[in-house]
């Protein structure tokens, strides 16, 4: 059973599909599980659970705050494919961001790093590199794979902490 609910933002809707919904008015949580799938513009997020923060202004309008995903996280845009373990998106700054094990490819370059801030508007995203976690240095760089002979290529690392990817 697919369950929809929508709600407005500079006059473009946004669409969110699940098999499951929880739905917290007092709170203003609506909780969506299994095969959760969100469409705004044309760009959608994917994951096996979400959670949306919204204001209730009225009984017929309400706003998204922010929309939480975790577990197998997909953006799909025009520009690019993303994954990563937990992800959110915040209407109001329009931005898209993954975070832990994030992976990006835009058809010639695949990049891979800790946290992708992708903005919808400008559409530019940039890779921020790993904090030092602990006294052990780790790599802390983002890795871009550029071309189409990716195995000759694998190994080379940009140097800086953090790197624009469009």
């Amino acid at each position: 059973m697919e369950l929809f609910a929508a709600a407005k933002h500079k006059g473009s809707p946004t669409r969110i599909r699940s098999d499951v919904i929880d739905i917290k008015r007092k709170s203003e949580v609506i909780e969506f599980l299994n095969n959760v799938v969100v469409e705004k513009d044309n760009s959608s997020l994917l994951a096996q659970k979400m959670t949306v923060l919204y204001d209730e202004k009225s009984s017929e309008k309400s706003e998204i705050r922010r929309i939480e995903a975790k577990e197998n996280v997909k953006i799909f845009s025009e520009e690019f494919v993303a994954s990563g373990d937990f992800g959110y998106y915040e209407p109001k700054q329009e931005i898209f961001v993954l975070e832990k094990n994030v992976i990006v490819n835009n058809g010639t370059s695949i990049a891979s790093g800790d946290k992708f801030i992708y903005n919808t508007t400008s559409k530019k995203g940039r890779f921020v590199g790993k904090k030092e976690e602990t006294a052990i240095a780790t790599d802390k760089r983002v890795v871009v794979v550029i071309g189409s002979d990716l195995k000759k290529e694998k190994n080379e690392r940009k140097d800086s902490k953090s790197e624009e990817f469009e």
